[in-house]
């Protein structure tokens, strides 16, 4: 019902007179729905906006398996890396994924949490989302024999840091593993699929004696950016 303006003008009055307690209640009870919604509209706008002003493009994304990168050592490797390709690392970033841990050990206590881990490793492979991955031994042997990794010979030939590793084409693990065979049978192939960063200048700060090898995924789309991403790491010009 449209009210008069007397009326109008008297629930104005009325309004004025009102302490700041009252008015508020006031104005929750018979304005509580417009609220809410301009509330929500707020929300969903000032949501949109952070985005917006904070979203940055993956330039690469990185995994670091078996290993734990110090925080002085990650910026090297990341907001550094966006640098030194002349980008603004506001709008532009290395994606790292940290602390994936990868075993064959399956008996071990943390044996979810890597199962988890060789999960999340598929499905950024799948995904394309993994371009370049940090490793040790063991997590160097899984994924080069689980042919995650690129054959880096024709990039890096005569470079004294090229590893070799090997790739399983077929095996019978499974039905040794059940007792329906004996003996381990494998079909195998060699492929040259990591380098050893170990000495490089960007990595003084890990702590402990293992090797640290740098490999690429197989299917990546940014072949190109990953393999400066590892001329980098070594510490090429």
């Amino acid at each position: 019902m449209q009210l008069s303006e007397e009326e109008r003008a008297a629930n104005r009055a009325a309004f004025k007179r009102m302490g700041p307690a009252e008015k508020a209640d006031y104005i929750f009870t018979y304005y509580k729905l417009p609220l809410v919604l301009i509330l929500i509209v707020a929300v969903a706008l000032g949501t949109v906006l952070v985005r917006t002003l904070t979203h940055k493009d993956p330039v690469l994304y990185v995994a670091f398996t078996n290993i734990v990168a110090p925080p002085q050592v990650e910026q090297a490797l990341t907001t550094d890396y966006v640098t030194s390709i002349g980008e603004d690392p506001g709008r532009k970033e290395v994606v790292s994924y940290r602390e994936l841990y990868l075993t064959k050990q399956t008996t071990l206590a943390d044996h979810e949490y890597a199962y988890a881990s060789r999960l999340k490793v598929m499905a950024s492979v799948d995904g394309d989302q993994l371009d370049v991955v940090f490793m040790n031994d063991e997590s160097f042997d899984i994924l080069s024999e689980s042919g995650y990794l690129l054959d880096l010979g024709q990039y890096f030939e005569g470079d004294e840091a090229l590893r070799e590793n090997r790739v399983i084409e077929s095996s019978n693990e499974v039905e040794v593993n059940l007792g329906e065979a004996d003996e381990l049978e494998e079909v195998t192939h060699p492929t040259r699929s990591a380098l050893e960063v170990t000495d490089s200048k960007l990595l003084d700060h890990f702590s402990g004696s293992e090797s640290i090898y740098l490999g690429i995924i197989a299917n990546t789309e940014r072949t190109d950016q990953a393999l400066d991403y590892l001329a980098y790491v070594e510490g090429r010009d």
